[in-house]
This record gives structure tokens, sequence and C-alpha cells, in this order.
């Protein structure tokens, strides 16, 4: 069974739903509410890891170094796999 990451179509009900009649500029500040809402969830998980008396500046930078460390990795290995397959069927 195919992962979600892996399907081009999203299942049935995972469709987006924003309305057809937005704007560009609608669509775009859409996006920009779900990225702040995104980034205080973000911050509130983290601040709550940490408790009251942590850095939440400081648990932000881990988290951030982590996340860019894990996109470093799924990076190479995308790399890796398309030299394997080049090279596979390359000729």
């Amino acid at each position: 069974m195919a992962t979600m990451s892996n399907q081009l179509i999203p299942p049935a009900g995972m469709e987006h739903s924003l309305p057809d009649h937005l704007t560009p500029d609608q669509r775009v500040a859409v996006w920009a509410d779900l990225m702040d809402a995104s980034e205080e969830l973000l911050l509130a998980g983290l601040a709550r890891e940490i408790g009251p008396n942590g850095d939440l500046r400081e648990a932000y930078r881990g988290w951030y170094v982590r996340q860019m460390e894990e996109h470093d990795r799924a990076m190479r290995q995308m790399a890796e796999n398309l030299y394997r397959r080049g090279v596979r069927h390359g000729r």
C-alpha cells in the first residue's frame, strides 16, 4: 500500500478546500494565515516541551537544526537514488 506522500491524487476527502472564486491575492492571504497558524502551533508545542523556564528561542533553533538535517538527509538520499537510476538505465 502506497503512503500518502507517494500519491499524486489525494484520497477522497483530502482535496484542497479553497473556494474557486478566490483571487490570487486572497489565496496568498489564506496561505499566509496557514503559515502563521502553523508557526503558532510549533511554538506552542516547543513551549510545552521546554516548560515555563525554558528558552523558547533556543528550542526553536534546535528544532530548526534538526529539520534542516533531516531535509539534507532526504535530499542526499534522493540525489543518490536518482544517480543510481541514471547509471543503471543510462545506457
